[in-house]
């Protein structure tokens, strides 16, 4: 299941992507609504974290300190239907790093968190990149 693709808008400029059982993302070749994340090398991208509505509070209030993302939207799941809640996130950064966690650490926790593992030692850095953040750079 790990970075398989979902749904693609129309014009291909917009692709869904389920990296574990709880997250998807949204990635945007152009950036049109100014999510901020994107990067030379890699597209913007929206996540959503499907959860029981008792975790909303502790995954916003974890998204607001650790990952330094201020924009969270939480709504009836719209691509996690298997959850209670889907929290839309914004402006999160695709690798940790010294300031903030990043999609790749939210992956890993999430996967483990569900039962899905996933055997680091085993693949290179462009399938871990792949795996946890949906993205493959175009060599």
């Amino acid at each position: 299941m790990i970075a398989e693709e979902i749904k693609s808008s129309p014009n291909g400029n917009f692709k869904l992507y389920q990296l574990c059982k709880n997250v998807v993302i949204c990635q945007s070749a152009t950036d049109p609504h100014g999510w901020g994340n994107a990067t030379e090398d890699e597209p913007a991208f929206m996540v959503y974290l499907g959860c029981k509505k008792e975790e909303v509070e502790g995954h916003i209030r974890t998204f607001n300190t650790f990952y330094r993302c201020y924009w969270c939207e939480v709504r009836k799941p719209k691509y996690l239907k298997d959850f209670e809640a889907e929290i839309k996130i914004r402006g999160m950064q695709r690798y940790i790093d010294s300031h903030a966690y990043g999609l790749d650490y939210l992956v890993e926790s999430q996967a483990g968190k569900h039962g899905q593992i996933i055997h680091f030692d085993e693949i290179d850095f462009d399938e871990y990149n792949y795996r946890t953040t949906g993205y493959m750079p175009k060599w």
